[in-house]
């Protein structure tokens, strides 16, 4: 191929001609006819398709044929045929008769601190929202797995004898254990003292207190943690 070269062009440009300028009407060469001809019928030819006389479309119908892999049937669609696959936790996909949305959903706060969902992703903020808990000095928080640690602490001047804990929450299912450790605040009570477990249950615990021989002393109050589902 290449751009008309013959008396008359213009860089390259055909021209109509100008009597009062003396330029020539561009002259049309057999060898610049030939080589538009053979450069259309090249692309028709390499797509299989016989040149016939008479017949506009062929052109057409070679280059739709030449794009088809690239953008479909020349309406600018991808082909149907492609697929868009997903895998791991990503979802959606299909062919592409139709647009197609990939989503990876995300697992509620409920849902991590329950630890059974395996087709979720989670975020930092739904991590941040499943494990957010109460705090302060009676709190809890939840753990993996649907497990709940819960802390408290009683204060005042306790004799020897049960005391109970109301926990800060509830356990769903039951407290598995609740663990006191006994508190001596003023400095002067350095008399033994122990904290021992009585009983649970999933609202609170019951506690004892033990001094070493003398039972008139009194004690500031306990910590205690406790764990359950």
């Amino acid at each position: 191929m290449h751009r008309i070269d013959t008396l008359g062009s213009v860089e390259g440009k055909f021209d109509e001609g100008n009597p009062a300028t003396g330029q020539r009407a561009t002259r049309i060469s057999a060898d610049w006819m030939n080589d538009v001809q053979e450069a259309l019928c090249y692309v028709i030819e390499q797509q299989g398709i016989t040149l016939e006389k008479g017949d506009e479309t062929q052109l057409r119908a070679a280059i739709l044929d030449l794009i088809s892999g690239v953008i479909g049937a020349g309406g600018g669609a991808v082909p149907t045929t492609r697929q868009v696959n997903t895998s791991g936790l990503a979802t959606g996909g299909g062919d592409l008769a139709a647009n197609r949305t990939i989503n990876v959903p995300k697992s509620s706060s409920a849902e991590i601190t329950a630890g059974s969902v395996d087709t979720k992703a989670i975020t930092p903020a739904g991590l941040s929202a499943a494990f957010a808990g109460v705090t302060g000095l009676n709190g809890y928080v939840p753990l993996p797995g649907g497990w709940l640690l819960q802390w408290g602490y009683l204060r005042g001047a306790y004799s020897e004898g049960s005391v109970a804990v109301t926990f800060p929450t509830t356990f769903p299912t039951a407290c598995y254990a609740a663990i006191p450790v006994a508190v001596n605040l003023p400095a002067n009570n350095s008399y033994d003292v122990w904290c021992q477990g009585v009983s649970k249950s999933p609202s609170g615990a019951s506690f004892y207190f033990n001094f070493d021989g003398d039972a008139t002393n009194s004690i500031s109050g306990l910590d205690y943690i406790a764990i359950g589902k």
